[in-house]
């Protein structure tokens, strides 16, 4: 297959763990891209603060423009080590309980990665009285990491509560699309970064503010405090769309297809994006001849918390099937293009 420019950065990005309130793999790596990547010159000029968010700023002595992107991810944590060896789990954000059975996962302890498996019953243990089709609710999960013991489970260096992610691998499909666990939003992430590459030497007439938020899985937490320590005037959330361009789904909201350009996230459960950040980014997109779509949808973005604070703001993604399960599914010239759109866009304002 043909090498996809930007793959091979984006797949650190991706592979780098971080659930929500656990982010700081994912904010190490980002921070080395900003300098390796990036190239920014000055290691002082990224800060975080004491949630956790990372900020990198150009500063032009004119209005904030803020480019929001979330960092963390969906996962677990683990609640308690049984006596027997097997380890319980918390679910942090959106884990769907059809997901867990049957998958390899790691526990990320402060010596390192450990592998474990999440178990399924087998169906020669199963009688004709159980319900062999019965979802094993997450209350009722067990990690197996292959020890015996409580206290050789401490050995490992496993202990409460240690986050855990699904095992991660970024495959290629047919044509551009890949695919793999944490696309949201190490695609906003990753998108971030090259937006800023793109954006750091031209002659701006805003001050630019690029955020990777944290917590943003358990309820925007953390553009939720850049709301209550920043005043831009624009704001820009880069997430992922789903959707509903897949078998078995039901065409509730307006189709969006892979393939056909970033979308505008007009509306959704809990914001509204601003007409005439809308409009501007429309203009833009067909100046410059990138494709894009618009669509309405459910869930929400960090747009949203930042919106209440006063801002004009805007949620834009890359359509991506089978939202937070192991095989979510991105075409990469989508990617490109919203990477191309936010340039643009960013470049005429204010």
């Amino acid at each position: 297959m043909e090498k996809l420019a930007g793959l091979d950065i984006f797949e650190q990005v991706l592979k780098s763990p971080g659930v929500a309130g656990y982010e700081g793999p994912i904010r190490d790596k980002i921070r080395g891209l900003l300098a390796d990547h990036v190239q920014v010159e000055d290691p002082d000029s990224i800060e975080e603060d004491n949630i956790g968010n990372l900020t990198y700023e150009i500063k032009n002595e004119g209005p904030e423009v803020a480019l929001v992107a979330h960092m963390d991810e969906i996962g677990m944590v683990v609640s308690n080590i049984e006596d027997d060896g097997y380890l319980r789990i918390k679910k942090i954000g959106g884990v769907l309980d059809p997901l867990l059975p049957g998958r390899h996962v790691k526990i990320h302890t402060d010596e390192g990665p450990v592998n474990g498996v999440i178990g399924h019953r087998p169906p020669h243990l199963t009688t004709e009285k159980d319900d062999k089709d019965e979802v094993t609710p997450w209350t009722k999960t067990h990690v197996d990491v292959g020890a015996d013991s409580a206290e050789e489970v401490k050995e490992m260096g496993i202990d409460v509560p240690h986050p855990i992610t699904f095992d991660k691998k970024l495959r290629r499909l047919h044509g551009e699309v890949v695919s793999g666990r944490g696309l949201d939003n190490r695609i906003g992430s990753f998108a971030l970064l090259e937006t800023l590459k793109k954006l750091q030497n031209k002659d701006l007439d805003i001050d630019l503010s690029a955020i990777w938020s944290v917590q943003e899985e358990i309820g925007l937490r953390g553009a939720k405090v850049v709301a209550n320590t920043r005043d831009p005037e624009y704001v820009i959330a880069l997430d992922t769309y789903t959707t509903s361009d897949a078998p078995g789904v039901e065409e509730f909201y307006k189709p969006i297809k892979f393939g056909e350009g970033p979308v505008l996230r007009m509306v959704d459960t809990r914001a509204i994006s601003s007409p005439k950040m809308v409009d501007h980014f429309k203009d833009a997109a067909e100046d410059a001849g990138i494709p894009y779509q618009y669509g309405v949808t459910g869930g929400t973005t960090d747009g949203m918390a930042l919106q209440e604070s006063g801002c004009l703001t805007l949620s834009i993604g890359v359509p991506v099937k089978y939202s937070h399960s192991t095989v979510e599914c991105a075409d990469w010239k989508d990617v490109r293009n919203l990477i191309d759109l936010i340039v643009e866009g960013v470049k005429r304002l204010p």
